[in-house]
């Protein structure tokens, strides 16, 4: 009786060290730290739109007419909101979708993303394109569009940057 209470305690203790160990792979606590910022960088080609939290801004692609930076404030509840939604989607994975091998399409042009992020007094860098969609990549796509929509674009300061000129081919 006794080793099976030794096994119960090894295998309770080992399944611990597991669930921690993939908190530390997500890299995101449940909770949003105090010390959480981003800058995220996306679009077609270099990357032109910016919103960025560490400096309080957001950068517009003006496409022939370079870019526009104005002061953007997200509210504390914006910021949770995508806090929860950056842990959702595992952005951290996202640049490895490309080595599952699960296409859906392949396609010119494509949108890319740069993401610095501070959380939990760790930085990471990351970098990756939509060129071939995955599942994991459409819903990332989903949530920048939902951002854009319901974040970014209805704010005074957003419209308040001048109109893009051009297009991208």
């Amino acid at each position: 009786m006794r080793r099976v209470y030794v096994i119960l305690l090894i295998v309770l203790f080992c399944s611990s060290c597991v669930s921690q160990d993939e908190q530390s792979e997500q890299g995101m606590p449940a909770e949003k730290p105090d010390d959480f910022d981003f800058s995220l960088k996306y679009g077609m080609g270099l990357n032109m739109n910016e919103l960025n939290t560490y400096e309080n801004t957001y950068t517009k692609d003006l496409i022939e007419d370079g870019t526009a930076t104005t002061e953007l404030f997200l509210t504390e509840e914006e910021i949770a909101y995508i806090y929860e939604q950056f842990r959702q989607l595992g952005v951290k994975d996202l640049p490895h979708d490309r080595a599952t091998g699960k296409y859906i399409t392949c396609m010119e042009p494509h949108s890319t993303y740069v993401l610095k992020m501070t959380v939990a007094e760790e930085e990471f860098r990351l970098k990756w394109d939509t060129a071939c969609e995955t599942p994991a990549k459409i819903a990332w796509e989903k949530f920048v569009n939902n951002l854009e929509s319901t974040i970014i674009f209805v704010k005074e300061e957003y419209q308040q940057l001048p109109e893009a000129k051009g297009g991208y081919e």
